[in-house]
Order: C-alpha cells, then structure tokens, then sequence
C-alpha cells in the first residue's frame, strides 16, 4: 500500500500490516498528500514483498493491531525482514 504498509494474504484472508519500526514518507495520506520519496520508499517495499516466495509475519509481544485493524508485525520476504531492508 506505501512504504510501510503492506497487504498480505494472511490465514486465507487479506490483511493489512504496518511495519513495525518504520516510517515512511507518506503516498496517500489525505492530508499531507504524496510526500518526497514516498513513491520511491512504496516501490521498494512493494518490490521486496511481491517478488518473494515465501512471506512470514512475526508479531511483537502486546498490541497486535493498531487502531485502524491493521497488523502490527515484522515482515520477512524470503527470509529477510523487510522492516530493516
């Protein structure tokens, strides 16, 4: 969705994660609008997750989801996290 978003297939369903630890310009904020470097930033995180094979989600000890209902979660695209690329 931007550069730290993602939407995932999660458990058979489509999820919404927000990469923990990370914070992107922002692409389709209502408000801030597209930010410098947030298409690049999308673009790269979207590359890592589309291309990988295999997709893990970690979560982190306490709140699973943010107040929007999305997944609060480390990422890892073929064995690297995404969240630290």
């Amino acid at each position: 969705i931007d550069g730290d978003t993602v939407k995932l297939m999660y458990k058979g369903q489509p999820m919404t994660f927000r990469l923990l630890l990370v914070d992107t310009p922002e692409t389709k904020h209502p408000k801030k609008g597209v930010e410098k470097y947030g298409p690049e930033a999308s673009a790269f995180t979207k590359k890592m997750v589309e291309n990988a094979k295999k997709i893990e989600v970690e979560f982190d000890k306490g709140q699973r989801t943010d107040k929007y209902g999305r997944g609060l979660a480390y990422i890892y695209a073929d064995g690297k996290m995404v969240n630290e690329a």
